[in-house]
């Protein structure tokens, strides 16, 4: 059994831990002229190559700079498209455009834009010269929820870089009795939680060597973060691909397909109860009937012989009953707990399989089920094979059953 699914004798509501999310995000952060874009860009092009991506890099250019790039992925046989924009909506369009599989790889360069353009149009629409305490309770959840998720939980490679900034706090001078303000340190220039989201953070600087005859250039990027803790801490001179790779190698490696009956985050709301939260949870419970039906109608459409008995069997194993209005008092989250334990117990039977739609959702079907036809599994009303497979999967699925008996 692979290791994405979980043993119908398993407790649903769990799974094995595993690296459901191989797909690299990190940010570069620095001042003007730190490099970011350009170890941004080398970095984009290790991964195309790394994981063989034939399609093309898209580019959220806020700076008009990505023409400057052009040689770079010329060189490495990489198509570039590019979107010149800084507004957030265009960025949310084209992260959609992301997660329907136009690209593999996304880089934003820079959210610095993007994070002023959305303050300044946030201002405008509240008629607003100076955002007040009360504003932040409206921005920070919509930039959460327009970037942020959408941007880490995005099934492809993504990295941004944002323009640095210093940080300012202030002390007590002793000796004048005045308190004076330094500079504490540096952060990005966007949503103060933003920076840290990806799995890596790398603050880039530049150094120069103006003076004497041994004039040079050179830029250090500094790893602030890293989930992997392979890189953590440590500091490149003139950084390229391969100084990443490590920690790359350790995000991607060993890629976990998603349940397709993976159980949705619980509502934490609904902890708190109205009436008319009362008439929601009925609605959920009667949605949760109707999607265990229709989960029991792509096994196995039949309603009558040894697809019916093949159902009453699932049921009685995921919930101890066949009795629709048994299972119809259970809480929703109970059904769906059933529900899942029915998806993977087909898979385990081979009376169904996974399979992936266009817009890259899961879903079960039934094997040989006939997606227009009559559910015999050929389509012309013999049922034959489909009965034969069928006694074969109530020997097997009475099995466990029998024993218990014993």
């Amino acid at each position: 059994m692979k290791a994405a699914q979980v043993s119908s004798s398993a407790d649903a509501f769990f799974t094995p831990i595993g690296n459901t999310k191989p797909y690299f995000k990190a940010a570069f952060e620095g001042f003007a002229g730190s490099g970011k874009t350009h170890t941004a860009a080398l970095v984009a092009i290790g991964i195309h190559q790394r994981i063989k991506s034939k399609k093309p890099v898209v580019i959220f250019d806020t700076e008009k700079a990505a023409k400057f790039l052009k040689p770079l992925f010329a060189e490495a046989g990489i198509e570039v498209l590019v979107r010149e924009s800084k507004s957030l909506a265009d960025l949310k369009i084209t992260m959609q455009k992301m997660s329907g599989g136009i690209s593999d790889l996304l880089i934003v360069d820079s959210i610095s834009h993007v994070w002023e353009e959305y303050l300044q149009a946030y201002a405008k629409k509240v008629g607003r010269t100076r955002l007040q305490f009360q504003d932040w309770g409206i921005i920070k959840p919509t930039w959460k929820a327009e970037f942020s998720d959408p941007f880490v939980q995005g099934q492809y490679h993504a990295i941004f870089t944002g323009r640095a900034g210093y940080e300012y706090d202030n002390e007590l001078n002793e000796e004048t009795g005045k308190r004076e303000i330094y500079k504490s340190g540096v952060k990005m220039k966007v949503e103060g939680e933003t920076a840290y989201e990806p799995d890596i953070l790398v603050y880039m600087e530049r150094f120069e060597k103006i003076l004497g005859d041994d004039k040079k250039v050179w830029r250090e990027a500094t790893i602030v973060k890293d989930r992997s803790t392979l890189l953590d801490g440590k500091t490149y001179k003139n950084p390229s691909y391969e100084n990443f790779a490590p920690a790359i190698d350790a995000l991607l490696e060993n890629p976990v397909e998603r349940d397709a009956f993976i159980m949705p985050e619980g509502d934490t709301a609904m902890l708190f109860r109205t009436e008319e939260d009362k008439m929601q949870w009925r609605r959920e419970r009667d949605k949760a009937i109707e999607e265990l039906d229709g989960l029991l109608t792509r096994i196995d459409p039949a309603a009558t012989g040894k697809g019916k008995q093949l159902k009453l069997d699932l049921l009685d194993e995921a919930f101890g009953t066949t009795s629709m209005t048994a299972i119809g008092e259970m809480r929703p989250e109970e059904i769906m707990e059933g529900y899942k334990k029915i998806g993977l117990r087909a898979v385990e039977l081979g009376v169904a399989e996974i399979i992936t739609l266009d817009d890259g959702r899961k879903r079960l079907i039934g094997k040989g089920t006939n997606r227009n036809g009559n559910g015999n599994g050929n389509g012309n009303g013999n049922g034959e094979e489909k009965s034969r497979e069928n006694a074969e999967v109530k020997k097997v699925i009475n099995k466990p059953a029998a024993k218990k008996k014993a």
